[in-house]
């Protein structure tokens, strides 16, 4: 099957789905916008032309996109998200959505993906529902050791923006202990938050 009569067949059996979840919008790329949260399904055609991924990202308007701008809830794109996954196959990540053989396969693939959005999709975005109760919950449940410095550098902007002061510094503390040296704009922004950070609590 072609990707045309694919992406045209998914849009009109998943995207009712969405759209009752509060998803806005059209053509590849849906959102949903609750005050400080915002959701993002996109829909990617895979270069190799044969296949398709569902990426799925979540994001708080105060944090800074990958590129260090203020986001735009009307078009803030899911690789720009903060929290990001793919709603995979049961063949694995490495491998995509088939837009099957013939029309018995791109049938069975949706219904596949329609069935099961609630165990991967809904259960990804529910993780970063609600702000600020379920962002209480993930900065204080992170285990830093397993976390990457710049993935740590997110959980504490967001301990910060909650007050958890003390849960900021110490998230940042540990990012830039193993922060490369080379990192300098990491270990900046690292620095500069524990020192923002520190004069919040002088203040008080």
């Amino acid at each position: 099957m072609n990707r045309e009569k694919f992406m045209k067949a998914l849009a009109l059996r998943l995207y009712p789905i969405l759209r009752a979840d509060g998803f806005r919008g059209s053509g590849n790329t849906l959102r949903r916008v609750d005050e400080q949260v915002v959701h993002v399904f996109n829909l990617q055609a895979s270069t190799g032309g044969s296949e398709c991924y569902l990426n799925l990202g979540a994001h708080l308007m105060f944090l800074p996109t990958p590129g260090g701008s203020v986001p735009d809830a009307k078009s803030i794109k899911e690789y720009e998200c903060a929290f990001r996954d793919r709603f995979d196959p049961p063949s694995g990540s490495s491998h995509g959505w088939s837009y099957g053989r013939n029309e018995d396969e791109l049938n069975e693939t949706i219904a596949f993906i329609c069935d099961h959005w609630s165990n991967y999709g809904r259960a990804f975005f529910d993780r970063y529902s609600h702000f600020p109760d379920s962002f209480h919950l993930l900065v204080d449940d992170i285990d830093p050791s397993g976390v990457h410095p710049t993935e740590l550098l997110t959980f504490a902007r967001i301990a910060a923006h909650l007050h958890k002061n003390a849960r900021s510094e110490s998230l940042a503390q540990e990012a830039l202990r193993r922060c490369p040296e080379r990192a300098t704009d990491l270990r900046a922004e690292l620095s500069q938050l524990i020192h923002d950070v520190n004069s919040t609590r002088t203040k008080r």
